[in-house]
């Protein structure tokens, strides 16, 4: 034991001695050009002799932070590089009394590349966390480049974007969609012509926020998605030019032009799009009375063709006079035209009230005209290099829409019931908004942030429907379904955080209060008018971790609130031809708390390894609700939508994600995600709840392969299982992709074909099984089902420019950007 007892002694003292003649290493890489943080650059010491031995080496994080730890002092070369910037090699001694040498910010110089220089493909990571943020890296991203933001958005963790350019992270539809580090502002309509169009070779990275900070709006519990399109672009410029196409059919010509140099940049970007849709639908309803008697049977057959022509004219740029002072504008208009037509057979048997059989056929058309436009402006200056900084920004965005049309509804046995209409719907939006950021480091480790912000949003809605009079030949106005209704929203949002490093650990928390306000006014029934407001408090906490290792580490809970808008608790019934919906003036705030944990690890020669876990409970979940009643007016049993708060839910789950190079030029990804749902409701005036609980789960698989230096491949497996929200199930779905691309004369021309849903097998199917009201409906899509898509692209200037052509279609040429 006394042996063993020096032993250890004299092991500890030889260790301490040791460990005092060592150093930690600290600094942060930064761009010389915009004093922008600058991440994954290689950081090594090296000894000055010919071996040139590495003795330590690290790798930047997300804020270009690096560390060495245990350098024995000594005379060294310190190197720092990374693709696309000039190499920092410079000596340097390690010694001293302190044990920890801030070497403060090593500023990287930009490369200029020609386009005749061979592409280089780095060891960046595909996908990375950085604090509340998971990155998925686009522009490193080979197999996406030929796409469009939407496909782009499928390879973001937990995201899934469905034909119709509907967003949802995790099977939450509540998630806000921001463009470089601002929200987009864009009503649905506009954001899925925006994603189905924008390029995704203009898009540097997208961001998934799951679980975001005070820093961002506390609406919605599907978390946010922020779309990064800048990239900073040196002396030069470049020009691109091609078309898209598909055998749906679609083509979408294209021009695009950026030009910069140290203090000034602008970038262009013009297209037209001529796109058609088929749309095949076939479903089948029950409706039952109270006493769970047959009450109507209806079957219908559906079918929608749609053509539009858009147009696209974005245009972005930036101003830098010096290091400590930024201005960035932006401005778009994308007009559209176009029309569809829609003709149903429907089987319509009532059996109870008025029994007969009601079967008719619906033939509508509609011509379009609408667009819409935005326009900004954003400052920022900085005080200093060390973070403390102030940003400002202004922006606008419109929209509309004008409908007419015709429709025609012919009962086979019912001649009486006979309609013919005219329609005429005008949509338009507004918003403005501005806001303020202020960063102030506290600490050479810490900053505190703080932001107010206030938008104003309003909006038009007209819908006029006229009756032919068969007897006089004369046009009526159909009063019931009469709707001229002028909405007026605002909000006035501020937020604290604070964040602090210590170590490889950075603890992030935060406060933010919003206050909303809602005003409805319906000019044709003043009684139905809507003016609301809600107020609250949303804390937030993160923690991340990284070690020296790159394993990254995050743990967070954040407070998030829904609240029902204007139209949802307006009680004015909006008729339809066989139903009916109508708001909820009792519908109360939905509040969700939620708790997330993560790991990635990236792996030098293999890839990066990412496995998150989360759960989330919400109090007052709001959802549509379809249902049966007696109406007076119909005089039957009719469906009905109205939303309910449907009681209280929880969310828990997991994602896995890994990337795996082959080789160099090859690579395997496969992302699951498997989650569990449980939410309990009142139906009705029912003692006993609904539970409702569903295991869903998906995955992608994607291989991507370069060959000869020309020829890229890849392919990709896609499957999400059934989905269940309250009654309504939503079928599984899956499909097969797989195409080519190539590039030729010194990468000047670019070529791309590939097939869509390879074995035809992409539908989209409900069921509803409400205890008074069962149906089942498939649905197929041109743009959902099997299709062949191709293009060709021109590229002429400077390479170092190519990720910045076509960036103006995401609206913003900088960071910090809004619409």
């Amino acid at each position: 034991m006394k042996r063993l007892f020096v032993f250890v002694l004299f092991f500890g003292v030889f260790a301490q001695l040791s460990a005092q003649g060592r150093f930690t290493i600290t600094g942060t890489t930064v761009d010389s050009l915009n004093n922008e943080k600058v991440m994954f650059v290689t950081i090594g010491l090296m000894k000055p002799d010919s071996t040139a031995q590495t003795v330590a080496h690290s790798l930047s994080d997300a804020q270009g932070v690096f560390q060495m730890s245990n350098v024995p002092a000594g005379e060294y070369r310190f190197v720092a590089t990374l693709i696309g910037y000039e190499m920092v090699n410079m000596p340097f001694t390690v010694g001293g009394d302190s044990k920890t040498i801030d070497m403060g910010n090593i500023y990287m110089k930009k490369t200029s590349t020609d386009l005749d220089v061979v592409q280089i493909v780095g060891e960046k990571p595909l996908y990375m966390i950085d604090g509340e943020k998971t990155m998925y890296n686009v522009s490193e991203d080979p197999t996406i480049q030929s796409g469009t933001a939407a496909d782009a958005l499928q390879n973001a963790p937990g995201v899934e974007v469905d034909v119709d350019g509907n967003v949802t992270l995790r099977g939450v539809s509540s998630v806000e969609i921001w463009i470089n580090n601002k929200p987009s502002n864009m009503n649905a309509e506009a954001l899925k012509q925006f994603i189905q169009q924008m390029p995704a070779g203009s898009i540097e990275k997208i961001e998934v926020i799951t679980n975001p900070s005070a820093r961002y709006s506390a609406q919605g519990s599907g978390g946010i998605i922020n779309i990064i399109t800048t990239s900073k672009i040196k002396k030069n410029s470049f020009l691109s030019f091609g078309a898209r196409g598909s055998s749906t059919p679609s083509i979408t010509p294209f021009i695009s032009y950026v030009y910069a140099n140290d203090k000034f940049s602008i970038s262009t970007y013009l297209n037209y799009s001529y796109g058609t849709d088929k749309n095949n639908s076939e479903s089948f309803a029950t409706i039952l009375t109270d006493e769970g008697d047959t009450s109507t049977t209806i079957h219908s057959i559906n079918k929608f063709r749609q053509r539009d022509h858009n147009f696209g004219l974005y245009i972005n740029g930036s101003y830098t006079p010096d290091t400590m002072n930024s201005i960035y504008f932006w401005a778009g208009t994308y007009p559209s035209f176009g029309g569809y037509t829609y003709l149903d057979s429907t089987y319509y048997r009532e059996y109870i009230y008025n029994p007969s059989d009601r079967s008719f056929f619906n033939d509508q058309a509609q011509s379009t005209v609408g667009g819409g436009g935005y326009g900004g402006m954003w400052y920022e200056h900085k005080f200093n290099s060390k973070g403390h900084k102030i940003s400002a920004d202004v922006s606008f965005w419109t929209w509309g829409r004008k409908q007419k049309g015709d429709a025609f509804r012919d009962y086979l046995f019912l001649d009486n019931l006979d309609k013919k209409q005219k329609l005429e719907n005008h949509y338009r939006s507004l918003g403005l908004s501005a806001s303020v950021d202020y960063t102030i480091p506290y600490h050479k480790n810490g900053e505190i942030e703080l932001g107010v912000s206030g938008g104003y949003d309003p909006g038009l809605n007209y819908e006029r429907y006229d009756t032919l009079v068969f007897s006089t030949g004369e046009y009526v106005l159909d009063e019931l379904r009469f709707k001229d209704v002028r909405t007026r929203d605002g909000s006035v949002d501020a937020y604290v955080t604070l964040q602090h490093r210590f170590g490889g650990f950075t603890l992030k928390g935060g406060l933010r209060t919003e206050y909303e306000i809602y005003n409805l006014l319906v000019l044709n029934d003043p009684q139905y008018d809507v003016h609301k407001g809600y107020w609250g408090l949303y804390p937030s906490l993160h923690l991340s971790y990284r070690t020296k290792n790159m394993h990254n580490f995050k743990l967070s809970y954040t407070r998030r609130v829904s609240n029902p808008s204007a139209d949802d608790l307006c009680t004015r019934i909006e008729y339809g031809e066989d139903g009916y919906s109508t708001g909820n003036p009792d519908l109360l705030q939905t509040f969700t708390n939620s708790i997330e944990a993560g790991w990635t690890k990236y792996i030098n020669k293999f890839g990066n390894v990412g496995l998150n876990a989360w759960f989330k409970n919400s109090k007052n979940e709001s959802s549509y609700q379809s249902d049966v009643a007696y109406n007076d007016f119909f005089g039957r049993y009719v469906t009905f939508t109205m939303p309910v708060n449907a009681g209280k839910s929880l969310n828990t789950g997991a994602e896995l994600n890994v990337m795996y190079r082959l080789k160099a030029f090859m690579n395997i990804r496969f992302y699951a995600n498997m989650y569990y749902m449980k939410s309990t409701f009142q139906f009705r005036k029912e003692e006993t709840p609904y539970t409702v609980d569903n295991l869903g789960y998906s995955f992608r698989l994607n291989f991507w392969a370069k060959l000869w230096k020309v020829l890229e491949v890849n392919a990709s497996a896609n499957y999400t299982s059934k989905s269940v929200n309250m009654f309504t199930v939503t079928r599984p779905r899956y499909s097969i992709d797989a195409g080519l691309r190539a590039e030729f004369w010194k990468r000047r021309i670019s070529v791309f074909v590939d097939v869509h849903d390879i074995f035809n097998w992409n539908r989209r199917g409900t069921d509803v099984n409400n205890p008074y009201y069962t149906s089942n409906s498939t649905t197929w899509s041109s743009w959902m089902g099997r299709s062949i898509r191709g293009g060709i692209t021109f590229k002429f200037g400077k390479m170092e420019l190519e990720g910045a052509q076509a960036q103006a279609q995401g609206g913003q040429g900088g960071q910090g950007m809004g619409m």
